[in-house]
Parts: structure tokens; sequence; C-alpha cells
């Protein structure tokens, strides 16, 4: 996966330690991560430990996270991240609430989607979304990834409560 990525409105690139208070001026926000399925920082050390884990990440070549960067402004505004598994690659995304509905999430997924398919053993590309996540949803469908159903009690959502049930998601994918 290339390290950087640009386009119109946005460069993907590493995160660096510096990058930890955007992060957790969005991963500290519980409306941002209510639906995700990682635990929400509730301060600078969790952003800095995240980005310590993505670090690590690149380095061992199988986990790619990228923050999204407003290319006129420098600054991260989310993340988004991709991982080898045993089915192939699995996408995730974050942007920062006050930078929703602006099709910010659709260019960095759709940048993340092209170089994937640049990787000719990359044969599937997927990503799960909670079923009350419209917003995901539409990006999926935006960037050409077809649901392929519902995958009941997928995964938790540990924002939502404390009672750790797992919930239905969406599974949406690009296959070759």
């Amino acid at each position: 996966m290339p390290t950087t990525c640009r386009t119109e409105r946005l460069t993907l690139r590493p995160l660096v330690a510096a990058d930890a208070p955007a992060v957790f001026a969005f991963a500290g926000d519980r409306e941002v991560t209510r639906l995700m399925d990682w635990e929400m920082h509730v301060d600078l050390a969790d952003s800095e430990a995240f980005i310590e884990d993505v670090t690590a990440g690149w380095d061992d070549g199988d986990d790619y996270c990228w923050g999204i960067e407003l290319y006129d402004e420098a600054r991260i505004i989310g993340t988004i991240a991709c991982q080898f598994d045993e089915h192939g690659m699995q996408m995730g995304y974050v942007v920062a609430k006050d930078h929703w509905r602006r099709g910010f999430a659709t260019e960095a997924a759709r940048a993340v989607l092209d170089a994937a398919r640049d990787i000719d053993d990359v044969y599937r590309f997927s990503a799960t979304c909670d079923v009350e996540n419209t917003a995901s949803v539409r990006v999926l469908e935006k960037i050409g990834m077809r649901c392929e159903g519902v995958l009941a009690r997928w995964s938790e959502r540990p924002n939502i409560d404390d009672s750790r049930i797992p919930r239905d998601v969406y599974m949406y994918a690009w296959t070759r």
C-alpha cells in the first residue's frame, strides 16, 4: 500500500505523535464513536497509544492506517485504515463530526480502495458497518462496494452501552 495518497481535497498519510490531539478530538467524541467497534478514547494517552500501535502496523506491513488530512489546511480530521486478513483486505474509517456530510469519508475510502485494486493478489476488499450507520452505508455504496447481507450479532459497539452485546452489521465488499 502507498504510504501517502492524495485526492482532490485530502492527503492520506501515516499518523505521527504530533497528531495525537487531533485524533483525540474525534476519537474522544461520544457521538463520533457511538457506532464504532473500538472504545472511545478517554484521554490523550489513549490517542498516543493508538498512534504507536498503528505505526507498528505500518512497520509490520499488514496494517495500514492513514490520517485523513485536509489538503489546504494540513489538519487531521479523521483516520482510515485497512488490514490484510485471511479473506483479503478490510477497511474502516472515522471522520470528525464537524466534517460530516462533506464527502471526505467517501473521498478517502475511494482512494484506499483504488490503492488496494492495484495489488494484484487482493481479490476481496470488505468493510462492515453497524446497521444503524446509514452514513457509512452511503459511503460504501458510493465507492462501488456491494452489500452482501447482514451479519447477525457480529460485533460489539462498546460506546453504545456497557452490555457488550454483539450487534448486527452490514457486510460490504468489492471483489475482483
